[in-house]
């Protein structure tokens, strides 16, 4: 196995505290060549002159599943430290490539799968967490990380929103202004209408159980049992927040991305604003041979891509819709039907991020001020 490549170097983020020193990893890292990756962090954390020590999993990023419990393991025993480290991208498994017999023997391929999700999603979800704790704990002088983290949970809560996404949404707003309120002036508007859904509490409804309603309405209007719904995060890109009928194999591979990684037809299309399709066996220079092959293991030809827009032209996420290699296309009067499925999908995520999302910080930031200097000193 060729030696892990490494590089250091020192680079701003785009939030508060923002000196961060960047170990990028590129490469494979198993048992054997974990100890350099280790020697390569605590030489890192030595010299940080920041609060944060990012560890940046490059697209090449290569893991088995014993390195990648250490790399979590590491980031959650140092959670209170300072530098603390995080973990940013994402990676592919060794176990992964390995011969299907190999995998699947006595059902530990899917043992195994489960677990490379769950890790996948902590590297995903920690990071955030961990920098929106910083910030509260030194903008507002909380005693310690737990009272942010309780901050953070109980806005989550309050608002039906996933801690994740709070977190995101805290980082890339901007620094409120001094003052009671963060949004002085702001005007709150009613929830738009979601005709295919009426039986949905609007203002209430968590961005979860709508979106699984939103991917259910719009895999009846084409007649498929399979797609993803993401929906776009202001700092990382593109989250899966729904899925129907997708191989576990299949989705833990998708959730690194609609496309699988990087650039792709259902990025493009959220991007573009205009619908996209994939057919002639998902022939498609934007999709990589990897992910090609995780869709065709799946018995899936075609997809089919449909942006999330608001009227203004805002870009909120992306529904994917898949079907096997012999079938026809959705009918034009099926992608109407689907039209405005998405259209109404689109002002409901944009008014749930200019709304609900901004009550929830508007919760944190008063109740931070409240807390303001309590218990230092």
């Amino acid at each position: 196995m060729a030696p892990t490549p490494f590089t250091l170097s020192s680079t701003t983020r785009s939030w508060p505290s923002a000196q961060v020193t960047t170990v990028r990893l590129t490469g494979h890292v198993d048992a054997e060549t974990w100890p350099r990756l280790a020697a390569c962090l605590e030489q890192a954390l030595a010299i940080s002159a920041g609060p944060y020590v990012a560890v940046e999993l490059g697209a090449g990023a290569e893991l088995s599943d014993a390195a990648a419990r250490r790399l979590i393991r590491l980031v959650l025993d140092g959670a209170g430290n300072t530098p603390r480290l995080v973990l940013t991208g994402g990676w592919s498994s060794a176990e992964e490539a390995a011969p299907g017999p190999e995998r699947t023997a006595a059902g530990a391929g899917s043992q195994s799968e489960a677990e490379v999700h769950d890790l996948r999603a902590s590297l995903r979800t920690r990071p955030l967490i961990a920098q929106a704790q910083g910030i509260l704990q030194e903008r507002y002088g909380l005693r310690d990380a737990e009272t942010a983290f309780d901050l953070l949970r109980d806005s989550s809560q309050q608002h039906n929103v996933k801690l994740r996404t709070l977190a995101s949404v805290f980082l890339s707003a901007p620094r409120p202004a001094d003052g009671p309120q963060w949004f002085p002036g702001r005007t709150r508007a009613p929830a738009p209408e979601l005709n295919f859904a009426p039986w949905l509490r609007r203002s209430r409804v968590p961005r979860s159980a709508f979106a699984e309603a939103v991917l259910s309405t719009a895999l009846r209007c084409v007649r498929s049992s399979r797609g993803l719904l993401h929906v776009a995060d202001p700092l990382i890109g593109p989250q899966l927040e729904a899925h129907q009928g997708i191989p576990d194999a299949l989705l833990d591979h998708l959730t690194r991305g609609p496309d699988g990684a990087g650039r792709g037809p259902a990025t493009d299309a959220m991007r573009e604003g205009r619908r996209g399709a994939l057919t002639d066996g998902l022939a498609d220079a934007r999709l990589t041979e990897e992910t090609r092959q995780a869709l065709r293991a799946a018995g899936i030809g075609h997809a089919w891509y449909a942006p999330l827009r608001s009227a203004s032209g805002e870009s909120s996420g992306v529904i994917t819709l898949y079907g096997p290699p012999p079938g026809p296309a959705p009918t034009e009067t099926e992608w109407k039907a689907l039209d405005l499925v998405v259209a109404q999908a689109g002002e409901w995520l944009d008014w749930h991020r200019r709304t609900v999302m901004l009550d929830a910080l508007e919760q944190l930031h008063g109740q931070g001020r409240a807390l303001a200097g309590k218990g230092r000193g």
